[in-house]
């Protein structure tokens, strides 16, 4: 009689627990579909909030290097109380010309004030720096040098003329990276920059089998 009464006891225990373990169970689903169901709708929430963000108060400053433009702007609509203000910034394109960029940095200032920065090489022929008055004989002037580096060196120097430099650049940067193309030769910028009375300079030493 004790012996059934155990038994009966013990399988009584073992429903017990397995009820329970099946009622954490789905309590535990339950908390994931909720938080699942949260997620989703804070989602949708800041994609409805994102895409009426846009970019204003846009500035052209100065050009940085060849062909290169600094522009900056404001993101507008930006919810005082969001979280994840830097994300909308990287997030947001600014369209410059017809062409959409997104921003190479973004600085949050605090609730509601976040700008971006861009630096666009596309369209700017203000930035656009060119080579002009090819030269590789030698010159009056020590700093510009041309013709054969030395006897028998077996190479020579060449200069060319900085154009269209704009107004308080820095003409070292501008000099080293505005593309040079002579002599069936291609390079990205003058291997060494000079300054004249007559303007920037950049030089290269190339071979040459008349020297």
């Amino acid at each position: 009689m004790r012996n059934a009464w155990e038994k009966e006891k013990t399988q009584h225990d073992n429903l017990s627990r397995q009820w329970a373990r099946e009622r954490e169970e789905r309590e535990q689903e339950r908390g994931r579909w909720r938080r699942e169901v949260e997620e989703r709708e804070r989602r949708e929430e800041e994609e409805r909030q994102r895409r009426h963000m846009f970019w204003g108060h846009v500035r052209p400053h100065t050009c940085t290097t060849y062909a290169t433009r600094e522009y900056t702007a404001q993101l507008m609509n930006l919810p005082g109380n969001w979280e994840h203000r830097l994300d909308a910034c990287k997030a947001t394109p600014l369209e410059i010309r017809g062409i959409s960029y997104l921003p190479k940095t973004c600085e949050d200032w605090g609730p509601g004030f976040v700008t971006g920065r861009w630096e666009i090489n596309e369209r700017e022929p203000d930035c656009t720096t060119f080579w002009d008055s090819y030269d590789d004989k030698a010159g009056p002037f020590p700093q510009l040098w041309c013709g054969c580096s030395s006897p028998g060196s077996g190479k020579k120097y060449i200069t060319h003329k900085l154009m269209n430099l704009p107004e308080k650049a820095d003409w070292k940067e501008f000099c080293a990276t505005t593309p040079a193309y002579f002599n069936d030769m291609q390079f990205p910028g003058a291997q060494e920059c000079f300054t004249a009375v007559w303007g920037v300079y950049g030089q290269w030493e190339i071979e040459d089998s008349n020297c």
